[in-house]
């Protein structure tokens, strides 16, 4: 009877026979496999040289993700689209003071903080188009190190840096770092919010309770969709506390409480906006249509390119979150990693609060809102990405790198409205006396910034200069509307010799056909028009048409 026994020392097989006697026995280079959970696992000959060429590979496709996507979110030269343009107006707001800010966002529906920020901001860099988007680049910048420092909390190097790569890379987060809008503000403070919260669940001292408290605020000042998210986190630490861990749970959720008082201040002029603006803009969706508008978003827009992204990062994240640990490799079965179920879960539940509150009051939901989920999302694919052996996560990584490039690439050569090209239109055959009328007004605020030194603007149908959409008690107003009445004051607003300049595009939500009615009778005064501009809906999101009257008699 002689008996087998083999094992790895290095790269030979140690045998053992009857004798005793023990021989090593060297071979080729064909390494044998064993079947291991979910993936195959190789007996490599040098686990750790393998696992430094894996890391190396994993580095530099981590190094080019983020080199390309800080340059990336400084990126767009395309004219501002409408809530562009309104951000830059309400920061100029803040600058003349906080009441003057307060009254401007009471007539909006956004609480104050992104705009005081930007204010700042425009204030030291300038207020052009690049200054004012260079914030959000900044802070899209500064996302990078916060989300290395929280992977770190949970993952070693080489996980971490995964979760780096997949941020660097995400088209939704390099798109809102180039657009001024408070949505990479959110990520940044959703960034510090786990760190804050990671750390006072440590060890809840004065300080790290002040910290958490300080970005929950932070938070409920930046977006109304914070209070879900701050709904989900109080509720599950109520929950912890009721379970275990007692003291730590409620001292957690006592700061969490504290952090909502710093609302109260803004809380009259919340009420307000809840009673007068909301969404007019957009219907209510469906469960199903909020699930595409996230994975939309999150992919980088419209597009089979970003369809892709979508995929592979789903495919990342169901990796992340459906495998587990076990002897040798993984296998499948809900994430044994008890801080990624949580992050999971509270990102999960805001969406699905959101989601619910919206259809339940008939309020808007856009695919930017994911961003409450974004932070779990890109975890969740770092950790897929991780559990993939061998050379195959530098090849995942490296495919969902190049998807989204070509993703962004093509998100950012386009542009957002057609408003920049109808104002290149006016300002080639225009003259100062003439007059621009925007119709609706959600068409104005990009007009206004780009020909309001040159031209005279109104917005229909209030006729104010359309510096900002004024969405208090919108759908009433533009109900109430007397086309006619309106297309009078415009004739008579009309200088002798000068010529009247109607941006217009039929289909927004509240006024039907409205704008194709102003056309037709600003022609029965001003006479037959000509088309210069037709709106390009396939180009544009915010398509415009461009109509020229003729001079005034």
């Amino acid at each position: 009877g002689a008996g087998l026994v083999s094992g790895r020392l290095g790269g030979a097989e140690a045998c053992s026979s009857g004798g005793g006697v023990v021989r090593q026995r060297h071979h080729d280079h064909r390494v044998p496999t064993e079947r291991t959970g979910l993936f195959r696992r190789p007996k490599v000959r040098s686990a750790a040289v393998e696992e430094a060429r894996r890391n190396r590979w994993i580095t530099v496709v981590v190094v080019v993700s983020v080199i390309g996507g800080i340059v990336l979110r400084f990126l767009p030269a395309s004219p501002m689209w409408l809530d562009e343009a309104i951000s830059a107006s309400l920061a100029g707001e803040a600058d003349r003071g906080w009441s003057h800010l307060a009254e401007a966002l009471r007539h909006d529906g956004h609480p104050p903080l992104y705009y005081v920020l930007l204010a700042l901001w425009t204030n030291v860099v300038g207020e052009g188009d690049a200054a004012v988007r260079s914030f959000s680049g900044a802070l899209g910048v500064a996302s990078l190190p916060l989300v290395w420092l929280v992977a770190r909390r949970h993952l070693d190097r080489t996980g971490a840096l995964l979760v780096l790569g997949v941020m660097a890379s995400s088209p939704f987060a390099i798109r809102y770092s180039t657009e001024a809008r408070m949505y990479l503000l959110i990520l940044v403070l959703l960034l510090l919010g786990h760190l804050a919260i990671v750390r006072a669940w440590d060890s809840p001292s004065v300080g790290r309770l002040a910290g958490l408290s300080a970005v929950v605020a932070a938070l409920l000042l930046t977006h109304y969709w914070s209070f879900f998210l701050v709904a989900v986190v109080g509720v599950g630490l109520l929950e912890s506390g009721r379970r275990g861990a007692r003291d730590r749970a409620f001292k957690l959720a006592g700061a969490v409480a504290a952090g909502c008082v710093a609302f109260i201040p803004w809380l009259p002029v919340f009420l307000d906006q809840l009673m007068h603006t909301g969404t007019p803009w957009s219907p209510a969706p469906r469960p199903t249509v909020v699930a595409a508008l996230t994975l939309e978003a999150y992919g980088g827009g419209r597009g089979s390119e970003a369809l892709l992204v979508a995929v592979v990062l789903c495919v990342l994240v169901v990796l992340g979150l459906g495998t587990r640990d076990a002897s040798g490799g993984a296998v499948i079965g809900w994430t044994d990693r008890g801080w990624l179920r949580v992050a999971a879960g509270i990102g999960v539940m805001t969406m699905l609060l959101g989601a619910a509150v919206s259809l339940a009051t008939d309020t808007a939901f856009q695919g930017r809102y994911g961003v409450f989920a974004l932070v779990p999302v890109v975890l969740a694919a770092g950790l897929g990405l991780w559990r993939i052996p061998g050379g195959g996560a530098v090849v995942a990584l490296s495919l969902l790198v190049l998807l989204s490039g070509i993703s962004v690439a093509r998100e950012l050569s386009r542009d957002r409205t057609q408003v920049g090209v109808v104002a290149e239109a006016i300002l080639e055959d225009g003259a100062g006396e003439d007059l621009v009328v925007f119709c609706p007004d959600q068409l104005a605020p990009a007009g206004y910034r780009l020909l309001s030194e040159h031209l005279t603007t109104l917005a229909y149908p209030m006729l104010d200069d359309g510096r900002r959409v004024d969405w208090s008690d919108y759908a009433e107003r533009n109900g109430a509307v007397d086309v006619a009445e309106v297309a009078d004051a415009i004739a008579e607003r009309s200088d002798t010799g000068s010529v009247v300049w109607l941006v217009w595009m039929d289909g927004y939500e509240t006024f039907d056909a409205q704008c194709g009615k102003l056309r037709l009778e600003l022609a029965e005064r001003l006479g037959h028009p000509t088309k210069v501009v037709r709106a390009d809906g396939d180009a544009f999101d915010d398509a415009a048409n461009l109509s020229r009257f003729p001079v005034a008699p």
